[in-house]
This record gives C-alpha cells, structure tokens and sequence, in this order.
C-alpha cells in the first residue's frame, strides 16, 4: 500500500543529543546514499524532492525528520527499492559502511564558493557560536527536568498495584501471542522516535506509523504507573518469538518506550494521544494508581523547565537559520541540482 511514514532517527532528550540513525537503515540491502556538506547546501531538498518523486512513481517513503527543525530531513528511505538517501553531517554522523558497494557519499561541500563565505566570516561565526550557547542552555534545562521527572516517577510508583497490573499484562501477552508465533520468522527489531522536541515545540508522529493496524492498543497512565514497562514486556515477548519488531522510544527518556508495532501480527501499542479514538482497546494504567499523593507543584516545575528547554531550541534554530542564509548565498545549486538527478537515475538503474 502506497503511503507516508514520518519519524525521528534522533531526539533532543534529557542525555543530550540521542541517536537511533543506525537504524535507518538496517532493512537497506541495496544501495545507501550519504550527503555530506553545510548548512544550506540542498541536503533536505534533495532528499525531499526525490522522496516526492518516489511518492508519484506509487513507491512508500519514510520521512526521518530533523528534531531540530521539523521541516527537514535527516533521510528518506523507499523500503520497496531497498535504497535510503542520509544526511551524513553532525550530530549524526554516518560514514559509508561498504564504500562503492553499497554506500556512496555525494559531497555538495564542493559546491560552495568559499570566498563568498568569507565575506560575511563573522556573521556566520558568531551564528554558530550562539547556535552551540542555545543548544547547551536547552540541555541543562532538560537534564534539570528530568531531576523533577525521576521525582514524579519515584514517588508516583510507590502509589501503584503493580501486583494487579502485572496479572494484567500476563493475560495480554497471552491474548496477542495465541500462538508461539512462526519458527520461520526473520525477526529483528527497529528503534527510532514517533515523536520529539523540536524548535517548534512537541512534534508527534505516531499517528501516521500506526496507520492501517487492524489492532492498536492505547495505553495511558501517569507518569511513573508502568507504561513503558508494560511495552516493553509486549516488545520484548515478541522478540523471543521471532517477529520482527518496530520500538519507537520516548522523545525525553530515550530508554523508555511509547510505541511498539508488530506488523506481521497488525498490532500496534501507544501511549501517544495522537491515536484519538481510534484504537481496539484502551488500557488505562490510572486504575492502579492511587492519585490522592501526587504532588502538583511537581508537574508545573518539569514542565516550566521543558518550555524553557523549548525556547531555547527555538533560539538555536534562529542562529541555525543566519547559517543557511549566508551558505544558501555562496551555493551553486546548478551543481546541486545535478547531484540530485544523479542519484536519481542511479535509483532508477538498480
């Protein structure tokens, strides 16, 4: 079925910049295509163009999307060609694995006019600078929330019946593995973000990944109730099956899960509101919680410090932007473009 997949290779959490890219591509069996070059220099546009090409000739894309601007891309990947175009700069730097075998590095750095950078040599140098200040201001804001979040947590799970949750969770592995599953079965597993904090703010896309399931799970609960715990265990069930599973990780915590897709049983779990009310079965993990305990001025401290770590991210994005300006100038895209019908064609002779 011909359709748009939208997700985050990386996040902004509470550790810092968190990479699942390696994951990107651990379904590509033919060829991988590696962008190197500056802010500004057509990364994003190439690969979001050759993704709508793909898109009109009835091929699927995947949209990895850049926490740092939801309007860019870190890569695309056609699952159907078994070809995946990257931006392979920092902070996710990706490097040829199989050098003209597999991966191929398109350098677009050879395209900029490096005196006409130097005109305006301060501008972007202070950019960049700035750029760094506010990413490292997001960070500490971050890690002091999540300070407040482990409180929350901590404190909220001493309120639980995880005995009567846990005898939950037995009959619900059970109900969605009937059977032990097939012995034939590949398996394997992929771990990316559905969601992330982006200058824009919170950007979920779990929506799209979990479109088409006959079956999707919506759990809820407060922080701290097991949410995570009991995807994990659904996650980690599947594994010692052999199907092949999809784990989509928490955008703050980046070890937590918050969605699980097993799509040779079409079921999926989440504990992302996106899903509305269309979902087979809620399970809400608030009936184990006793609520009279939590602690309100808690809740209003992290989320202060998220939108402080937002605004930040906000402001990096401005100082991310005079860079693009000043390289989109000393840019020949002719060249460029060039690259992208190269890759193209190359796409179309595999």
């Amino acid at each position: 079925m011909i359709g748009i997949k939208r997700m985050f290779p990386g996040g902004n959490t509470s550790e810092g910049f968190f990479s699942y890219h390696k994951y990107i591509t651990n379904n590509i069996h033919k060829k991988k295509f590696i962008l190197k070059g500056g802010p500004g220099s057509g990364k994003s546009t190439i690969m979001t163009e050759i993704g709508d090409e793909m898109l009109e000739k009835g091929y699927s894309i995947e949209y990895h999307h850049c926490p740092s601007d939801r309007y860019s891309v870190d890569g695309i990947v056609v699952q159907e060609l078994g070809i995946a175009i990257l931006d392979g700069t920092a902070p996710h730097i990706i490097d040829p694995e199989l050098p003209g075998i597999m991966d191929e590095i398109i350098d677009l750095g050879r395209y900029i006019d490096s005196e006409k950078l130097m005109e305006n040599k301060d501008i972007i140098i202070n950019a960049k600078s700035g750029n760094k200040n506010c990413y490292r201001r997001t960070y500490s804001y971050f890690r002091a929330a999540r300070q407040i979040l482990n409180q929350i947590i901590e404190e909220n799970s001493e309120c639980v019946d995880f005995k009567s949750m846990n005898r939950m969770i037995l009959d619900l592995i059970a109900e969605i593995y009937s059977t032990e599953g097939d012995k034939n079965l590949l398996g394997g597993e992929r771990h990316l973000f559905g969601s992330a904090f982006t200058p824009s703010g919170f950007v979920d896309y779990t929506d799209a990944l979990l479109e088409g399931l006959e079956r999707v799970y919506f759990v809820t609960g407060d922080y701290g109730t097991g949410k995570s715990t009991l995807l994990g265990k659904v996650y980690e069930n599947g594994k010692i099956r052999g199907y092949y599973i999809e784990v989509y990780h928490d955008p703050f915590i980046p070890q937590k899960i918050n969605t699980v897709l097993i799509p040779e049983l079409n079921i999926g779990f989440t504990t992302s509101t996106m899903i509305g009310d269309n979902y087979f079965k809620k399970i809400n993990l608030d009936e184990y919680f006793n609520i009279s305990r939590k602690n309100e001025n808690d809740y209003k401290a992290y989320k202060e410090l998220i939108d402080l770590g937002i605004s930040n991210l906000s402001n990096a994005k401005a100082n991310h932007d005079i860079l693009e300006k000043y390289y989109h100038l000393a840019i020949d895209f002719d060249g460029v473009n060039k690259e992208k019908e190269y890759i193209i064609n190359e796409i179309e002779n595999l």
